[in-house]
């Protein structure tokens, strides 16, 4: 039980080992599966029992974070044990809202994940992007699907956390998940919305498949200009004309291609890998009961808080590791034109000639808007700065500064009493929601795309030429070997060496059997 409890991910095949070294008996996997699953309900309670306790784990929540929403939602029917069912629950901690407000860019990433356990249902997150260009979870809920419904819900509690009023300063990217386009118009019809390329070329991939159009889908998405967007639709229609055909009839650019992003977010992101990173670091938690996988994401998130502050404290400069090796990447494309800038103006610019000379130049003869859009100068702007002498860093966007990092992550998540201590509560006990089993076994592994075949991963791993160590050939191994090992067969040879007679017993015998005939006649 000890073992289990301080290691609940302990595999079938360690507990067995145990087992046998303790114990000296042999268990099969199967009463070891059902053993820990008893064991895990022993320590971590029943899923029924933790929604019971579903109100003392909020009134806990607001106590320890004062001004953290925690709103849940029940039906109005009660249920066969008489008691209300449980529909959704919102979470927004205090921390991690002013952590929003205190410095993170108008971009926020919605995305919804499945839950594994018992009692199913979808997990919905609101994430943000820090200065470093990481992530900053916002709110979250446990809904009981994914629909126009349920975003909304999710979306009216988020505005009013945020106190979203301008809605055109922020702006919102996602998966194209059910029913948020619909949400988002009727909570937030302000604000902007973009879509994940990565999310549109799986679909795109379905009827136009190949490398070739795979690249020319990512450089119209990553055009910065009309000009460079059009261009490149020209190519696209010119090599393939259904390929184009699908991408006219794509949501409108504005939602995808830089080149119509606006430039006060200083965000030039167009995927949801925010929402994907989070997703992946609470894998675990989403097949846990509900308190239980609370617990989890906010113990995680308090020591993530911690590590990343930790972290950038041994950092040296004005910005983050990840910003400076954007910024270093654009530096190293930035010598080829230095030559250009001194062939406009025939001289080389020594000493200051005035703070707007590098914003000037770039306004004048750069017109690729990827500074205006990101925030951060591009490698024309940089050549530039470079002429004036000065660091490229300073010219950065306030909001990809080192300060600004500590003032957000400087917001962070306090521990929380046993159960034992949590506050009483006078509302009504909430049942479980009623589970619905899915046919066939559950599976845990993440769904394939229809494009990747069984072998889609393994193209990507190091070739390893096996040899078998029991004769040596190459392309199997020992367990599957047919031949006899070279030990084997010098046994083999010695025994039956050792088992046929040598020529002088032959001899012996053949004299013997002369001198017998010889005596039988006489």
């Amino acid at each position: 039980m000890e073992r289990i409890r301080s290691n609940t991910r302990m595999p079938t095949r360690e507990i067995r080992q145990t087992v046998h070294e303790e114990y000296q008996t042999q268990i099969s996997k199967w009463v070891v599966s059902n053993a820990r699953k008893l064991a895990l309900k022993q320590i971590q309670g029943s899923a029924e029992a933790q929604y019971k306790k579903l109100w003392e784990y909020c009134a806990e929540i607001k106590k320890t974070h004062e001004g953290s929403t925690m709103e849940i939602m029940f039906t109005p029917f009660r249920g066969s044990g008489g008691n209300p069912i449980f529909m959704r629950l919102y979470c927004c901690l205090d921390p991690l809202k002013k952590g929003f407000k205190n410095g993170c860019r108008p971009i926020i990433g919605l995305d919804g994940c499945h839950l594994k356990g018992v009692y199913r249902g979808q997990l919905l997150i609101a994430i943000a992007a820090d200065p470093n260009n990481g992530w900053w979870p916002i709110a979250w809920a446990v809904v009981e699907r994914e629909a126009t419904e349920q975003w909304t819900w999710f979306l009216k509690y988020l505005s009013d956390d945020l106190e979203i009023e301008n809605q055109c300063h922020y702006t919102f990217i996602s998966d194209q998940q059910k029913g948020l386009d619909r949400a988002l118009g009727e909570v937030l019809p302000g604000c902007e919305h973009r879509y994940c390329v990565q999310h549109m070329y799986h679909n795109f991939k379905k009827k136009h498949p190949g490398l070739a159009l795979k690249d020319r889908i990512w450089n119209i998405a990553s055009c910065t200009i009309v000009e460079m967007y059009d261009k490149a639709m020209e190519e696209l229609q010119t090599f393939d004309k259904d390929a184009y055909e699908w991408v006219k009839k794509a949501p409108h650019p504005r939602h995808w291609c830089k080149a119509y992003f606006p430039t006060h977010v200083k965000s030039d992101m167009i995927v949801n890998n925010l929402c994907e990173s989070f997703n992946a670091h609470i894998k675990d938690a989403r097949d846990q009961p509900i308190i239980t996988m609370l617990e989890i994401i906010r113990e995680y998130l308090m020591e993530r808080i911690q590590r990343r502050r930790a972290a950038m404290e041994k950092c040296k400069g004005s910005t983050g590791p990840l910003i400076n090796e954007i910024v270093q990447t654009r530096v190293k494309h930035s010598s080829q034109w230095m030559p250009i800038w001194n062939a406009l103006h025939g001289y080389q610019v020594k000493g200051p000639r005035g703070a707007q000379f590098a914003v000037d130049m770039q306004k004048k003869y750069c017109t690729c808007r990827l500074w205006e859009v990101s925030g951060i100068p591009c490698c024309h702007a940089i050549a530039a700065i470079f002429m004036r002498e000065e660091d490229p860093y300073s010219y950065l966007d306030r909001s990809y500064s080192r300060g600004l990092f500590f003032q957000i992550y400087e917001n962070v998540l306090q521990p929380i009493s046993g159960d034992d201590h949590w506050p009483s509560s006078t509302m009504p006990v909430l049942n479980p929601p009623i589970p619905v089993t899915q046919p066939g076994r559950p599976k845990k592994a993440r769904r394939r795309d229809v494009t990747e075949g069984r072998d889609h991963g393994r193209r990507l791993r190091r070739r390893v030429v096996i040899h078998c160590r029991k004769c040596g050939e190459i392309g199997h191994n020992a367990a599957t070997c047919k031949k006899p090992s070279n030990e084997e067969a010098q046994q083999g040879s010695n025994q039956s060496s050792e088992a046929q007679p040598s020529n002088q017993q032959r001899q012996q015998s053949v004299e013997k059997e002369r001198t017998a005939s010889a005596c039988n006649c006489y």
